[in-house]
């Protein structure tokens, strides 16, 4: 009971084929230039999911797959507990950096920055605006990551 195979880029979605009773694959549409341009990450705090390591282990791991993309551009936006990544003293600013140095650009709310009172070194890629500025960019994005 073979189907008969179909190329891939027939697909705009993943689809489940079943080539025998036993064999199952997933075919995935492949990614053009214009899907790999630019991609936009708002992250809200400096771990995910939990306060715990294990949530500092799981981010640490979202970056190193965001750096190692194939996207172009990426434009990271960190607000509130997010941006204590660009803290000295925080356990994911090493890997942090490492990002930063991957992106085209990170957007930094400053309301935040003042609150947790973060101590960084501002790298040239940095930029800090007001949150209602940043509230304002994302509601016009319309395909943003949001780590939470």
């Amino acid at each position: 009971m073979y189907n008969k195979p179909k190329n891939s880029l027939e697909y705009s979605e993943p689809v489940i084929e079943q080539y025998s009773d036993n064999v199952v694959l997933e075919v995935m549409q492949q990614k053009t230039d214009e899907d790999t341009s630019s991609k936009y990450v708002l992250i809200k705090h400096d771990f995910y999911s939990s306060d715990s390591e294990h949530g500092r282990d799981m981010l640490k791991t979202i970056f190193n797959v965001l750096a190692n993309s194939e996207y172009k551009n990426l434009i990271i936006y960190l607000v509130d507990k997010g941006t204590l990544l660009l803290d000295n003293s925080n356990p994911l600013s090493g890997s942090f950096q490492t990002l930063i140095s991957k992106s085209e650009m990170i957007i930094v709310d400053d309301e935040s920055l003042t609150k947790y009172q973060v101590s960084c070194d501002l790298d040239s890629k940095i930029t800090i605006q007001s949150f209602s500025s940043i509230a304002e960019d994302i509601l016009f994005l319309s395909d943003i990551l949001i780590l939470e």
